[in-house]
């Protein structure tokens, strides 16, 4: 079975597709349906921001480099995880695939040893780098990334700064597809489940990810990546904290100036109660 994009410069579409080895001919092929493609992106002028503790960001400028985090070192402990149900169903599109090639391939109920095996895989192979994609700043996302840490900025960029900025790195940029916890998991992409509990939350920050496979030549045991990317393409604003000084905006101001980043930089539409107001609903 092979999947892949029709049409990869504009990642409108993805099928997935049986393919006889023998003469690598299609046995059968079934489109997947826009809202299971992780490969569809928003358009170029989306906004995204990424959250940041201000040492973090030095380290961002002065390295001109991403750092992607491993999947199973994610704080979400499923991140990248199968559904329960797929060890027990197929998903539509894979069934609808099967049945038009009339395959009859039946998973072994109740057994999840390929599927720990393919998450154990996949989680040390994996690398990534998080966006929410919004049209403006979010205390709950404040709140999340950078909890009490004033001495914190947001990134402002877009869907295109974003990938222009990694032009030519090894990377793909996905939207997060979200799957609630009870349904299989598309086999195509690493998304987790969720449960009722982390809906909203999941839902508000509407992500999207700079994703890596771990080279064959490096060491399985890495914990990080760092992709070199173009930080004057990439940044377009950068907000400070709701609660930071104006002191501390100068020193946001001065490291991008020492980088040579002409990027906007801004007070936050938000403040204080904001954020504390948002945590008191979650």
């Amino acid at each position: 079975m092979k999947h892949g994009s029709a049409n990869p410069k504009s990642k409108s579409s993805m099928s997935l597709a049986i393919i006889d080895r023998r003469n690598n001919s299609t046995v059968s092929s079934e489109p997947v349906e826009d809202s299971h493609n992780p490969q569809i992106l928003l358009a170029p002028d989306t906004a995204i921001w990424h959250y940041i503790r201000f040492d973090y960001f030095k380290e961002l400028l002065k390295n001109n480099a991403l750092w992607l985090t491993r999947l199973d070192k994610q704080s979400d402990e499923y991140d990248g995880m199968y559904s329960e149900a797929n060890s027990r169903q197929w998903t539509p599109t894979i069934q609808k695939l099967l049945d038009k090639a009339e395959f009859t391939v039946k998973a072994e109920k109740n057994d999840e040893t390929q599927l720990q095996w393919t998450n154990q895989i996949l989680r040390q192979r994996a690398f990534i780098h998080c966006w929410s994609i919004r049209p403006n700043e979010s205390a709950l996302m404040w709140n999340l990334f950078v909890p009490n840490d004033s001495r914190s900025i947001a990134i402002r960029s877009t869907v295109g700064r974003l990938s222009s900025a990694l032009e030519g790195q090894p990377v793909e940029i996905l939207r997060l597809l979200y799957i609630p916890a009870g349904q299989p998991r598309p086999d195509w992409s690493y998304t987790a489940p969720f449960s009722a509990k982390d809906k909203a939350a999941h839902l508000h920050e509407r992500e999207l990810r700079v994703w890596t496979l771990l080279d064959s030549a490096e060491a399985e045991n890495a914990d990080h990546k760092s992709i070199s990317v173009n930080l004057k393409k990439l940044i377009g604003k950068v907000v400070v904290h709701p609660a930071s000084s104006q002191s501390f905006r100068l020193e946001v101001r001065d490291q991008l100036k020492l980088f040579e980043i002409p990027a906007h930089i801004a007070c936050s539409q938000l403040r204080e109660y904001d954020l504390r107001a948002v945590m008191q609903n979650h």
